[in-house]
């Protein structure tokens, strides 16, 4: 199959088309792979919460688990978003390249993982604060949605890390190394498991 177009919005991407798409590219796409690798997992992760919420029978019990599938929702979404212009972000950088906006570009590329880690790190939380209800049916499920996003979490820290060796720019540096920081420390707040039979 041939690729529909040379920047296609990712999300409309079949997953076979979105691999190839990947790796066929001049420039490594990073952000999109991350973001839409941590939309399954929060998906996955989602579904865990849901199929324990319909087995739960107190009341207040089911609104913590509506407010931690709201919560996981809406960042899957948002992941999704920030995928697409991910993975355009190269283009739209080029063209405030050649108007002479090339820090602005840089800052929208800073952004991005910035915004990403965030998110990844919120899902990963609400999985984590689900861990004491969750059924057994989908317990070692959630442990694999968690693992996956604290890598995601993981990831945003170094791709910002990287965005700002390439461009070590003081003014890039002050807005978002604190930022990188943040992502490294709410990364160590995570504590997906390593096994889950007994050792």
């Amino acid at each position: 199959m041939t690729e529909r177009t040379e920047n296609p919005i990712v999300t409309e991407l079949t997953g076979r088309e979105f691999t190839r798409h990947i790796s066929s590219r001049h420039h490594a796409m990073a952000g999109a792979t991350i973001a839409l690798s941590a939309t399954q997992a929060a998906a996955l992760g989602e579904a865990c919460l849901r199929i324990t919420r319909d087995q739960l029978t107190e009341a207040a019990l089911r609104q913590r688990a509506d407010a931690l599938i709201s919560e996981l929702a809406d960042c899957r979404q948002r992941l999704l978003d920030l995928a697409d212009k991910d993975g355009s972000a190269i283009t739209a950088f080029a063209a405030l390249r050649e108007v002479g906006q090339e820090l602005e570009g840089q800052d929208m590329l800073c952004a991005m993982p910035a915004e990403m880690g965030d998110l990844t790190f919120r899902a990963a939380n609400a999985l984590q604060a689900f861990r004491p209800l969750v059924i057994d049916q989908v317990h070692d499920d959630l442990e694999m949605a968690l693992c996956l996003l604290t890598g995601a979490t993981q990831s945003c820290a170094l791709l910002l890390d990287s965005n700002l060796r390439i461009w070590p720019d003081p003014r890039l540096v002050e807005r978002y190394e604190p930022q990188r920081a943040a992502i490294e420390a709410n990364w160590r707040q995570l504590t997906p498991v390593a096994r889950l039979r007994p050792a």
